[in-house]
């Protein structure tokens, strides 16, 4: 399996499989390495690479890997340290971010507009900016609100304590229907 490289950090594989631990180098109080089912994966990789002549390509078909695949885990690869193939799940996040390509200016003039009528829509906002001479999509205000609560800098607009929401319901009349009623029984009379 990986006999050169796990001999490298004192555990050695019997013929069985199983990995064992040199007392030699750990001593008999030292707890054998455990080795995930994913470092041992790699490491078959690597060894079959150097069994191979170093041919990644070979080794790529082999385990049915991509090639970017490999060049990504051999660049990573210590073989004084299992653990760099270790796949840190958690930490993928790019190393540069998209910035906001939003004017400065913009995000202020849709904070102040926020601010002054917190019950605005983002469409209300972009027709103000709009008549203000610059044109910006629903989108832009809404990716924009949404950063500005988001950091803190912008507070949830609230009436009592809850959000202002202006409910419907089926039963309630309009007004001037009764109008309407009236209306519709002179028209339904015969003359």
């Amino acid at each position: 399996m990986a006999e050169v490289n796990k001999e490298k950090m004192g555990v050695s594989v019997d013929n069985k499989g199983s990995d064992t631990f040199n007392s030699e180098v750990g001593g008999k109080d030292c707890k054998p390495p455990v080795l995930s089912d994913e470092i041992k994966r790699k490491l078959e990789w690597f060894d079959y690479y150097e069994k191979n002549g170093k041919n990644a390509r070979l080794t790529c078909r082999h385990f049915g890997i991509s090639p970017d695949t490999f060049y990504r885990w051999k660049k990573r690869y210590d073989p004084n340290n299992l653990s760099s193939l270790e796949d840190n799940k958690k930490n993928r996040k790019p190393k540069k971010l998209r910035e906001p390509t939003t004017p400065q200016w913009v995000v202020d003039r849709i904070k102040e507009l926020k601010e002054v009528h917190p019950f605005w829509t983002r469409k209300q906002i972009s027709i103000q900016i709009k008549n203000e001479g610059m044109s910006i999509s629903l989108a832009t205000v809404g990716r924009v609100v949404k950063r500005l609560k988001k950091s803190g800098l912008l507070q949830e607009s609230l009436i009592d304590g809850r959000r202002k929401r202006t409910i419907f319901y089926s039963n309630q009349i309009p007004t001037g229907y009764q109008e309407y009623l009236s209306l519709l029984q002179l028209w339904k009379r015969p003359p």
